[in-house]
């Protein structure tokens, strides 16, 4: 009986070990991964859009399947080729549609191509948020303002150097000071641009996750960045040599509360002369009260900055009842701002060196 038992188990190691040598007779030799040859590598769309991977496969031993994944988007599909016959070549143009509420960030989707040899190769698809905004600005506070807490420039206008590109000047009041840029002045849930989490040498438009660009001493500051590549270079400026501010800066204009007598001249008593900074001499402030002035019957107010010099230098603006940068010896009176016999006071800070200004409500 144990003969018979031992010649059982015999031939069954013999009949097993056939099996498996058929098995791996079966697969076939395939040393060499998949080629992957992306048609494109980088797609730009927008959130809600439908886009295209297209990619084609190469296997001369034949091809599995491919898949395709990326977690933030619960993507993870897995296509068999085997119903294709496992071909040499396979054209991939799988369509996905980009979340509505993806986030503005760099988003890579990996593609995976398998042979029938159970050999990988994988390559990288960026899609990135077409975000080519008409203008931004830069906010130093990370809840948007109430529309009545500034007459205007708050948050700060940034100039556009190109198709997604964009330059701040700034003047940094004190080392640490946090900055971020939107493109909307009342709605920062829209998008809010800051450093990455993730990745601190690019930026994130997510409101919730976007971290603060920390400019990290007092002084001015160059600020570039782009909203497709989402690259941004902080530079912090060479000290303005001091030489070159005015002596004087002053509102001239009417509308002041305290200022009934004032009315478009350009000499003392009847201009507000701003007060300069004592670290920065191209900045000026002061605190001022827009109201119908006591004797009055006006009610708007109108103003632009002057040097108290006879009109040789002065700065209007780019648009005279919203203002967001001032134009030196050029522009439009600032104006149709409504008053009333209310006073209200704003702190007025200009900085001629960059060319910014801002009512802010007190």
């Amino acid at each position: 009986m144990k003969k018979n038992t031992n010649a059982l188990l015999l031939l069954l190691a013999f009949l097993l070990s056939c099996l498996m040598a058929c098995r791996k007779d079966d697969l076939p030799d395939a040393p060499n991964p998949p080629e992957i040859a992306l048609t494109r590598d980088t797609i730009i769309a927008v959130q809600g859009s439908i886009f295209t991977i297209d990619a084609l496969l190469t296997d001369q031993v034949g091809l599995r399947s491919f898949n395709l994944r990326y977690d933030e988007w619960f993507l993870n599909n897995t296509i068999s080729l085997q119903d294709s016959s496992n071909p040499a070549t396979y054209r991939v143009q799988y369509k996905f549609r980009m979340p509505e509420n993806a986030a503005n960030k760099i988003h890579t989707i990996v593609l995976t191509g398998t042979n029938v040899g159970g050999i990988e190769s994988t390559k990288e698809i960026v899609v990135m948020q077409d975000t080519d905004f008409p203008r931004m600005y830069l906010t130093d506070n990370k809840e948007a303002p109430a529309a009545s807490t500034a007459l205007f420039g708050v948050p700060m206008r940034v100039d556009k150097t190109g198709a997604y590109s964009y330059r701040a000047l700034y003047y940094s009041e004190a080392a640490g000071t946090n900055i971020w840029f939107t493109p909307s002045k009342t709605d920062f849930e829209r998008a809010l641009y800051g450093k990455d989490p993730a990745n601190s040498s690019k930026l994130i438009a997510d409101p919730a996750t976007a971290e603060p660009i920390v400019l990290n001493a007092k002084g001015y500051f160059s600020i570039a960045y782009n909203t497709l590549s989402l690259d941004y270079v902080v530079e912090q400026l060479p000290t303005p040599d001091p030489a070159g501010a005015f002596n004087q800066v002053a509102i001239a204009g009417q509308g002041f509360y305290d200022y009934p007598a004032m009315a478009w001249q350009n000499a003392l008593p009847n201009i507000i002369l701003l007060d300069k900074d004592p670290d920065n001499p191209y900045r000026f402030t002061k605190l001022v009260k827009l109201g119908i002035p006591p004797g009055q019957t006006y009610t708007e107010a109108q103003f632009i900055f002057t040097t108290n010099n006879g009109w040789t230098d002065f700065w209007r603006f780019d648009n005279g009842p919203n203002p967001e940068y001032t134009i030196p010896n050029d522009g439009a009176n600032g104006g149709g701002f409504p008053i009333t016999s209310a006073p209200v006071t704003y702190k007025v800070t200009f900085d001629t060196y960059i060319n910014r200004s801002k009512f802010e409500k007190q």
